[in-house]
């Protein structure tokens, strides 16, 4: 009787242990797993929060693409397509920010559906990227010769 309780009290303390620190790639995992099963709602609540926390900043290039991908299909399947593709976009370009061979590899081995809907983010990607640079077609007004006005 004695190691039974022993043995129990182990179990619980290793239990609770393991599940002290949940990882960005656990919360990922979870978020998937609720998309799977329907329940759209939690899933965007993790994805949510994964953008806007601390944890972000720790996703690799896999993770990064894997959430964006996810955002896609809650913009898709839960409504709200405009902002979720808008955070997918996010995730994409910190994907490429972070390494952008690798974001190229990981894009190659999606499915062609999925690569669908990256080469929509890349565009938005690279649209955003040139609205923020300067705009080659304006001239400064003091790069006209006044024999030419």
């Amino acid at each position: 009787m004695k190691n039974i309780l022993t043995t129990i009290l182990i179990a619980a303390a290793l239990t609770a242990c393991t599940d002290a620190g949940k990882t960005p790639v656990s919360e990922l995992g979870r978020a998937q797993e609720a998309y799977e099963e329907g329940r759209y709602a939690r899933s965007q609540a993790i994805c949510d929060s994964l953008i806007i926390g601390s944890e972000f900043s720790d996703l690799n290039v896999d993770e990064l693409c894997r959430l964006s991908m996810l955002f896609m299909r809650l913009g898709e399947n839960a409504g709200d397509e405009e902002v979720n593709t808008a955070l997918a976009t996010r995730c994409l370009s910190a994907a490429f920010m972070r390494d952008s061979d690798s974001t190229a590899t990981v894009i190659r081995l999606m499915p062609s559906e999925d690569r669908a809907r990256i080469m929509i983010l890349s565009a938005l990607n690279d649209a955003s990227q040139r609205a923020a640079g300067p705009d080659s077609l304006v001239i400064p007004a003091d790069s006209i010769p006044d024999n030419e006005i």
